[in-house]
């Protein structure tokens, strides 16, 4: 069956808004994270933080990076790289692991350094990352990258 280019076009536009709103959601968590709870980025980092110093540098300077490579992913989006395309496929589908992990954590038989609503969120995060993997890997398989047609080898 030949696809038509409005049609992969529609499909590569669907997948980069999706992908988009993705990034976008994970920055605004990040960002209520660290204003919510900034314990948790001290710990991420194994930092000693006073009470005195709710926001350290160095966890400030951490999620400002994320967000840096937050935007360099959104950009990569945009122009359809094709090394970010399968970086994404990988990592999201390797967000699979997650999911016992965090039933291991909330359970006790691994220690949880997060609060119990935050592995939460990751478990659920993770979850939506897996359906966007099988998305992209099902994409990959009938259109190519991006959707971007098939090369003929």
């Amino acid at each position: 069956m030949d696809i038509t280019n409005t049609q992969r076009h529609l499909i590569r536009r669907r997948l980069e808004w999706t992908l988009t709103a993705f990034f976008l959601l994970a920055a605004l968590f990040l960002i209520v994270v660290y204003v919510a709870a900034p314990s948790i980025y001290t710990s991420t980092l194994l930092l000693n933080s006073s009470p005195a110093d709710r926001y350290p540098l160095a966890a400030t300077l951490f999620m400002v990076a994320i967000l840096v490579f937050i935007t360099i992913l959104l950009i990569g989006i945009q122009q359809h790289w094709r090394w970010l395309f399968w970086l994404l496929l990988i990592a999201f589908g390797a967000m699979i692991l997650e999911i016992p992990a965090t039933i291991l954590q909330l359970n006790g038989f691994l220690p949880n350094p997060y609060p119990t609503w935050y592995s939460l969120c990751r478990m659920g995060v993770s979850i939506l990352a897996i359906l966007i993997a099988v998305w992209m890997f099902s994409i990959y398989r009938r259109y190519g990258v991006w959707a971007q047609g098939k090369k003929n080898i």
